[in-house]
């Protein structure tokens, strides 16, 4: 039969032993030092002077006195004298001079965070956490909480979001229902981007900056800008509508829309081309009549769309939205600079032209050819070409 236990070393009571109190009262001497095992301090290297019955501390390297020798002991005052025991690998302990949970490695004695104190040994290479939820394979951290704080330690703090390459992904995924609303960082490239989604697959980037210039783009907002609008218009002496052509020469305007009370649809009429989605603010334009004849002038101003086919020069393909429209604008006869502002609320339903169209207002009577030198510029929220 053995001498001992096999974990804790206690004595055991032999067949036919005499005076078995003995080996009884040394097994609960044992147990009463092991179990719930709290010491003074650890690595203690000198016994105290005067030490109270029951105090324990485990023995560091070096000790001198009755503990030299016993590195890594737990050594305990009991009956006037030190009891000694050699500790197996993951007993633990509770250090009241450390105020922390240490467990023995076979060596030394090792600070462990479970239970409290300040050690993180125990929270090293753990497959996942899961702080009231349970982690994953994917989110091996998990936090179900109404907030999570990080907090700086005295100075500043960074949250690290570190990818292995340029292609891989490092961002800020924000979810409705665990689907995918908004996303933030770098995906799939070293460019910061943010980018929405309505339904977690389908996502539409909306702000890009540039990792090697720092340029910052928009693609899927429109750009406010001042479109310039620069023409000499031909006042004709039949009063007809003219609008913009393509000359380089002398940027005359002279395309004839004909004499009506409204002008003619003619795709050939051209201005400034807006793509799809741009947002018309306004015109501010600023011109003279080189002649007095000319009384007025009345102005309308167009946007013109239609088939972007082989058959996009005919007219009954052509679409035109009226943005404005009035006779007798004040651009009046004489040679002062004068000026409109024209504020207008319109968004291109798909690619076109937008254009001036304008005539001398009723009751002008020109002898010859005139002129209006017209010079301003449109204010466009323009949406992106690609």
């Amino acid at each position: 039969m053995s001498q001992t236990s096999p974990s804790l070393a206690l004595p055991l009571i032999q067949a036919a032993q005499a005076q078995k109190h003995v080996t009884h009262n040394e097994a609960v001497e044992l147990l009463d030092l092991l179990v719930q095992l709290v010491v003074q301090a650890f690595d203690a290297t000198t016994p105290p002077g005067t030490a109270s019955e029951g105090q324990a501390w485990t023995i560091g390297a070096g000790a001198s006195g009755a503990w030299s020798g016993r590195t890594g002991q737990i050594a305990s005052w009991r009956g006037g004298g030190w009891l000694f025991v050699i500790p197996s690998p993951g007993w633990r302990a509770w250090g009241l001079t450390e105020a922390e949970i240490r467990v023995y490695s076979g060596a030394n004695w090792v600070a462990s965070a479970t239970g409290g104190g300040s050690g993180l040994s125990d929270f090293n290479n753990l497959d996942g956490v899961g702080i009231n939820a349970t982690s994953d394979t994917i989110n091996k951290l998990v936090v179900a909480a109404e907030a999570t704080l990080l907090n700086h330690d005295g100075a500043g703090h960074q949250l690290k979001l570190n990818k292995s390459a340029t292609a891989d992904t490092a961002s800020l995924l924000y979810q409705t229902g665990f689907s995918g609303r908004a996303e933030m960082g770098l995906a799939g490239t070293d460019d910061f981007a943010i980018k929405v989604s309505p339904d977690g697959s389908s996502f539409t980037e909306a702000l890009r900056i540039d990792a090697t210039n720092g340029a910052v783009t928009m693609p899927t907002s429109p750009v406010r800008q001042i479109l310039p609008y620069q023409y000499r218009h031909y006042l004709y002496s039949d009063l007809r509508w003219t609008a913009p052509v393509a000359n380089g020469g002398s940027w005359n305007a002279s395309q004839s829309l004909g004499t009506g009370a409204e002008p003619n649809v003619d795709w050939d009429a051209r201005g400034l081309f807006l793509p799809a989605g741009s947002q018309v603010h306004g015109l501010h334009l600023a011109g003279n009549l080189n002649n007095a004849e000319p009384d007025d002038l009345d102005l309308r101003i167009y946007f013109q769309h239609g088939a972007w086919d082989g058959s996009r020069n005919t007219n009954g393909e052509t679409s035109r939205d009226t943005l404005y429209s009035q006779n007798t604008v004040g651009i009046t006869a004489g040679t002062a600079m004068q000026r409109l502002a024209i504020p207008l609320s319109y968004s291109t339903p798909e690619d076109g032209y937008l254009f001036l169209a304008l005539r001398p207002s009723a009751g002008s009577i020109l002898t010859n050819t005139r002129y209006a030198q017209l010079s301003g510029g449109f204010d466009v929220a323009c949406a992106r070409l690609f």
